[in-house]
């Protein structure tokens, strides 16, 4: 448990991250595309917060956000996508996440997924139900910097 992941199942989680990623950036979302997404992003803020790794949590908080106007848009007009300028937030996301796949034992990954991420997929897929996200507030409510804050974390 204290070592790392083994070799094969983090490249079967670094190939399923990275594929979700492309079809993302292809414009080929989907509701079973965002779930896989949404799990990227909480995995690797909840292993950083395990203590391994060193991003700025505003980026977590700030994908999660542009992840709820993907939700909105989807509830909307039925287009699963992300905005072109949110796609350097998942590109570092991405990274952390791989750094983390990397260094991070075995049991820091096993004790983040299965409750903690059904619990926040759910809140996040069922507002109706009194679901809060964990990392930010509602979308649009975390201003964009003019700064290239992404630049920071490639």
């Amino acid at each position: 448990m204290l070592l790392p992941m083994p070799e094969n199942a983090a490249r079967e989680i670094f190939l399923v991250n990275h594929l979700t990623f492309a079809a993302w950036q292809r414009g080929a979302g989907s509701a079973y595309l965002f779930n896989e997404l949404i799990r990227v992003i909480y995995l690797a803020y909840y292993v950083q917060d395990a203590g391994f790794g060193d991003a700025d949590l505003i980026i977590y908080a700030r994908a999660e956000a542009a992840m709820e106007c993907v939700l909105q848009r989807a509830e909307r007009s039925r287009a699963w996508t992300l905005d072109a300028h949110d796609i350097p937030l998942f590109e570092a996301v991405l990274r952390q996440s791989d750094r983390r796949l990397a260094n991070a034992p075995r049991h820091v990954h096993l004790g983040a997924r299965p409750a903690r991420l059904f619990r926040v997929q759910r809140a996040i897929l069922s507002p109706a139900r009194g679901g809060h996200r964990p990392l930010s507030r509602p979308c649009g409510c975390l201003p964009r910097q003019e700064t290239n804050f992404y630049r920071t974390y490639q």
